[in-house]
């Protein structure tokens, strides 16, 4: 790891958050190989009225390699694993950089709630609601939102630029995670905005169930064009 350029990435991320929708903490994390914030679902999306954790896992030889990102708050998405939170987009494999740093990686999972990628997902169940009915999708993510997500509305007074309100209503909200029992347990370890390329949004495709290793990956096109509104 360059300790010189991982404490550079948090040092920027903790000054200023790189959007209103991403609740950065006062006071930096304790241990620099994990750093959590707040996501704010985005307006105009199922999950608009919701607010969720996620932890990034730096690794040691970073910017080298990319940090692992996960939902520690439950979510109904394509592109994150149901039982453990994981979110796979290229971003984080191979599409990575070291000219990458952690406020574009979290800019990058803020547009998943903004533009899931059904073509290559790790919820089965919301990859086929998002390609065959895009309403019955809509509706089960407002659901399940709506059961496990942190409430929005405790975040409303928080800005970057107000950082005493952002502590207080994190505070609330963390203590409001831990009476809800919804988050996942805590994963073992294992920044200036960016703009975000068309490749940046693209989930990491995965090899087809049985398919023999090095064989070609075969996507199934969408009955429709389906998408999330944009902001």
């Amino acid at each position: 790891m360059t300790l010189a350029r991982l404490r550079t990435d948090i040092a920027s991320l903790y000054k200023s958050s790189p959007h209103p929708d991403i609740i950065v903490p006062e006071g930096g994390p304790s241990d620099l190989t994990k750093v959590s914030v707040h996501l704010l679902g985005p307006a105009s999306t199922p999950y608009s009225e919701g607010a969720w954790k996620v932890r990034l896992i730096i690794p040691a030889d970073y910017p080298g390699s990319p940090p692992k990102a996960y939902f520690e708050t439950k979510i109904f998405h394509p592109n994150v694993q149901p039982n453990s939170g994981e979110v796979c987009v290229d971003t984080l494999k191979r599409d990575w950089s070291s000219q990458v740093d952690l406020k574009h990686v979290l800019l990058v999972i803020r547009c998943l709630l903004i533009e899931p990628n059904p073509e290559s997902a790790l919820n089965e169940e919301a990859g086929k609601l998002l390609l065959e009915n895009f309403e019955d999708f809509e509706r089960m993510a407002r659901l399940m939102t709506n059961v496990h997500a942190l409430k929005r509305s405790s975040f409303a007074q928080s800005t970057p630029s107000t950082s005493s309100s952002t502590a207080a209503t994190t505070a609330t909200a963390t203590e409001s995670e831990e009476n809800s029992g919804t988050i996942y347990a805590d994963i073992d370890q294992s920044s200036q905005q960016l703009s975000v390329d068309k490749n940046v949004l693209r989930p990491l495709e995965h090899t087809q169930r049985g398919a023999a290793p090095g064989s070609p990956v075969k996507t199934t096109k969408p009955k429709k064009k389906v998408g999330m509104k944009r902001l």
